[in-house]
């Protein structure tokens, strides 16, 4: 519509052309149509215009009409009111990422629970809360309404002080105060301070909390992330606040035992405050030179120690610390003159202080050469400044000082203090009374060494007691070759083999000289030894057992050869590790010989490690393919070897009754299984399940059904892995029809309507185990071949004859079903 004259603009302000009208109507408002009819008439005889004109309806009333306005603002096809301007929130993660916030209310929760930590830790409440209602209602129903009672009372404590801590209103003040300024930053430098100042308000909450320390992932989080940002704050330090300052100090600088970098934290802290102006209290100045001291630059701390000796040493709230941090250091460099006047300056202060401060002194002098008796003498000072409350630790301290600069005797007088609470004192005198001088009161002092692990100055104490003519008990030097062996180390190892064979020549020498006695008895002969004990059986078991672990089988035929010279019988226990030298050296054909040569030589009792090296050294279990002409042989072999253990069926009694290792038991059904031996295999089987009360566990169970060693790698494949699903489905089944059997006989009580739900889960464990047991037996006997009656008879007698069972068992306990 082309536009108007302005002369007509003035008095036809609402004329509207019919185009326009007609275009009007076609889009008629939500708002118009429903507030007033339409100010004209409309023709009738016009159909189009009859179509699309708005019917007439009744007005409303206003409760109607604010329900409506209602429905269309939550549908959002009211529009605002243009008055009020229109705001849209965002906000920035942690990742540096913007979302759109949809109204007020999640702007306000924002600001008030930055993170979600508040509503994570509502929700986890609430999971605790009814996971403690599931649990109190279980109880109650077993009986227990008192202890249900109990755990509802202690999470009800537990949730009101967690809740008193998420109700409390954060200092919006105080936070506001931490954050670092970002202005005139680009976006990647604004986004890492972000980070940094959630990082410093999350850290402040849990500095001035008590209950929530710092966590360590967050301490790591801290440093990392002002590590990164210090590149981009350091030409800006004045936008970094002084609250700001203080959670960094108190977070980095805490004492934690995941805070392993303490010390490089604070100096590195140090010098950036420094840098940026900030005042460091006293306490703070102290710990910044310990961090000076300690990362490196112990000229230069000592120089600044000395510079503030006006200042910090003067000040009677950090005199204790200041000065004791420099006798720390001028110890710690070996400076014994300055570190004598800073203890003098300590001891001569009005300002108590607890006199354990000189120990780091103590130590230097007894380093010292020249101060060794000084040291002693402040020793005697401090017990005495400390009186009762000087404790064994304390003790233990100084004599580990002297005890390592090798002043045994001053350690000796040390711990005679100890022990006779400063009754005996061994400085004024030149020999040690009776009391002292015995291996019995020596031997204390050694174990608690070995047990601290202080070996050398074990060793130490043991060549002063020679050196006084204290012969040392051997089972105080056996402990001491035994803590060199466990440490592995190489140098020990030797140590403890030097020590071991200086016994055994002492009992050879012994020996020696017993018999030259007998042969002649007038004469004064006396043994040529450096005061070592004699060796004893433990000594030899020690070596015996080093040389097995290492595979030195050589150094066996020295050491045996030793053994009946010094005329000592050996125990099972060391002709075990022979006999497992030999097998790890492969010689396992003369493991056998070796067994009945030694046991019946010396009339030794074997035990079940003895039999795990003889079932190991047959040719089963040796992991090569047995040919068949050669089965015979080993079979009888195997059944002989399971005689010989019937022996000896005492080695399985306990105080329960009879047991067998599971590993010797397994060990054994396979070697029957191996060599297809079934009437051996199922007569040993029961015997050990009648003899030795074995029952079979679930894995053995599937190994024996399988044929074979290493289940997971058997079953890596499908359609082996499918044999093992089908043999545990034939087991549950068939314990799932004992257990219903026993439950329909009465033999075990039904307690929980077992007759309707029986299942496998539900049995007790006792019973499952005696099942799966006969459930093996069932599957051996199923296993057994195909003969006549009497002829699977006759093989059971045969078998059971070569296996050491006798004719009344193997009736009883060793039938065989018929075919």
């Amino acid at each position: 519509m082309p536009p108007r004259p302005a002369l007509f603009e003035f008095g036809t302000r609402n004329f509207i052309c019919k185009s326009c009208l007609s275009a009007l109507r076609k889009r008629p408002t939500i708002a118009t149509t429903a507030r007033t009819p339409p100010p004209w008439p409309i023709r009738q005889s016009s159909q189009a215009t009859h179509a699309i004109a708005p019917r007439r309806t009744t007005p409303r009333s206003p409760e109607q009409e604010a329900e409506r306005l209602k429905t269309l603002k939550a549908l959002g096809l009211l529009k605002d009111d243009p008055k009020k301007p229109a705001v849209r929130y965002y906000e920035q993660g942690e990742d540096g990422k913007i979302r759109s916030i949809q109204d007020e209310n999640e702007f306000s929760n924002a600001l008030s629970d930055p993170g979600g930590d508040l509503d994570a830790r509502l929700k986890e409440l609430e999971d605790q809360l009814q996971g403690v209602t599931e649990m109190a209602k279980a109880i109650e129903k077993m009986g227990g309404k008192e202890e249900a009672d109990k755990l509802r009372r202690q999470f009800s404590r537990d949730s009101d002080g967690n809740a008193d801590e998420l109700l409390e209103e954060p200092d919006e003040q105080y936070i506001s105060s931490l954050a670092i300024r970002t202005l005139g930053l680009s976006t990647h430098k604004h986004d890492r301070v972000n980070k940094l100042n959630k990082l410093i308000r999350r850290c402040s909450t849990r500095v001035r909390g008590e209950n929530n320390p710092v966590l360590p992932k967050e301490l790591e989080a801290l440093w990392k992330t002002y590590s990164s940002v210090r590149i981009i704050l350091c030409k800006q330090w004045e936008t970094i606040p002084i609250p700001a300052w203080e959670v960094l100090w108190e977070t980095l600088s805490a004492e934690n035992t995941f805070n392993v970098n303490r010390m490089s934290h604070i100096y590195a802290l140090v010098k950036d405050m420094q840098e940026a102006g900030v005042p460091l209290r006293p306490e703070q100045q102290i710990l910044a030179l310990d961090a000076m001291f300690n990362d490196g630059w112990q000229h230069e701390a000592i120089e600044n120690h000395r510079r503030h000796a006006s200042t910090l040493g003067a000040n009677p709230e950090s005199f204790g610390a200041f000065w004791k941090l420099g006798l720390e250091m001028y110890c710690r460099v070996g400076d014994l003159e300055r570190a004598g006047r800073v203890a003098t300056t300590i001891l001569e202060s009005p300002h108590g202080t607890d006199p354990r401060f000189l120990l780091p002194f103590i130590k230097l002098c007894a380093e010292t050469p020249t101060a060794v008796k000084a040291g002693f003498e402040i020793y005697r000072d401090l017990r005495a400044r400390l009186g009762d409350s000087m404790t064994i630790e304390d003790y233990d301290k100084i004599i580990s000082f002297f005890l390592a600069s090798g002043h045994t005797e001053y350690a000796m007088s040390i711990f005679v203090d100890m022990m006779k609470s400063g009754s005996i004192d061994l400085a004024e005198t030149r020999s040690y009374p009776p009391s002292v001088a015995n291996p019995f009161f020596f031997g204390k002092w050694l174990k608690r060494l070995i047990g601290a692990g202080d070996l050398e100055g074990t060793l130490n104490v043991l060549h002063f007691m020679i050196s006084r003519g204290v012969t040392p008990y051997a089972i105080h030097v056996n402990g001491l070759i035994g803590a060199w062996l466990r440490s592995g180390t190489t140098e020990d190892v030797q140590k403890a083999e030097d020590m071991a064979w200086k016994l055994i020549n002492t009992r050879i020498q012994f020996v020696e000289l017993r018999r030259r006695r007998s042969d002649v008895p007038n004469a004064n002969l006396y043994i040529m030894s450096d005061g070592w004990p004699r060796a004893t059986l433990e000594t030899f078991s020690l070596l015996a057992e080093n040389y097995k672990e290492r595979s030195l089988t050589a150094e066996m035929v020295p050491l045996w050869q030793a053994l009946q010279k010094a005329e000592m019988q050996p125990n099972s226990f060391m002709s075990n590790q022979l006999l497992f030298s030999l097998l790890q050296d492969g010689d396992n054909e003369t493991v056998l010989p070796t067994y009945q040569e030694i046991f019946q030589q010396y009339n030794l009792k074997p035990d079940s490690h003895t039999f795990m090296a003889l079932w190991q050294a047959l040719r089963a279990n040796r992991f090569v393919k047995i040919p068949p002409e050669d089965l015979g042989r080993e079979i009888s072999r195997t059944r002989a070897l399971f005689a010989e253990m019937m022996k000896h069926t005492s080695i399985f009694r306990s105080n329960d009754g009879m047991e067998v290792d599971d590993f010797l038991a397994r060990k054994i059904l396979h070697s029957f299984r191996r060599i297809e031996d079934h009437a051996g295999l199922l007569l040993s089987y029961r015997a050990l399940r009648r003899i030795a009360n074995y029952n079979p566990s679930g894995m053995v169970v599937f190994e024996m059904m399988l044929g074979t060693l290493d289940l997971e790698r058997r079953t890596s494949r499908h359609k082996e892995a499918s044999k093992l699903f089908a043999a545990r489905a034939k087991l549950d089944h068939y314990l799932s029809y004992r257990y219903r059997e026993l439950v329909e006989s009465g033999e075990i009580e039904d307690t929980n309507d077992m007759f309707q739900n029986v299942r496998v889960e539900d049995m007790p464990q006792e019973l499952r185990a005696e099942e799966t047991g006969n459930f093996l037996e069932l599957h051996l006997e199923s296993a057994f071949p195909d003969m006549a009656e009497e002829d699977a008879q006759k093989l059971t007698l045969e078998a059971a004859e070569e296996m050491g069972l006798r004719a009344k068992e193997t009736q009883d306990a060793e039938s065989l079903p018929s075919p």
